[in-house]
């Protein structure tokens, strides 16, 4: 991948496959990336009345599907350049971030084996840079 641009653009037309193939990645619509490159990716959201539960508070199961999917972009800003299947997620839940509120979701690779994969990831609400959820994500990339 040449640079981070290249590597952004390449995400943006994968992320825009995934999107458009329909079922639960259709919740991934309004996901804007920001940045990606060198085993790290950096997407952004504005959170809507779809994101939320009962309550008005960023729903968990999606808080899990922005870990899952931003750590699997940055991951294929890798050497490696594949996305893996997932053996562990693990979602800690800090602050909850209500509708309206805008959130970055920052993704780091720590380590890539030969066949796994290591990576971490920041939940920040955007206005008050509170970490609303912390992540971490293992991936089989044998």
């Amino acid at each position: 991948m040449s640079g981070a641009n290249g590597a952004k653009k390449l995400l943006q037309q994968v992320l825009s496959v995934v999107v458009e193939s329909g079922g639960y990645d259709a919740q991934l619509s309004k996901l804007c990336l920001v940045s990606a490159g060198q085993g790290r990716c950096v997407a952004k959201v504005k959170i809507e009345k779809e994101h939320t539960n009962r309550g008005g508070n960023l729903h968990g199961g999606f808080t899990a599907t922005l870990v899952d999917a931003v750590s699997t972009l940055a991951l294929m800003t890798t050497e490696q350049g594949a996305p893996g299947v997932s053996v562990n997620i693990n979602v800690s839940y800090m602050k909850g971030a209500k509708t309206g509120e805008e959130i970055l979701i920052n993704a780091e690779t720590l380590r890539v084996g030969k066949t796994m994969a290591f990576l971490d990831v920041d939940i920040i609400n955007k206005e008050t840079g509170d970490l609303v959820a912390k992540g971490s994500h293992t991936k089989f990339i044998g």
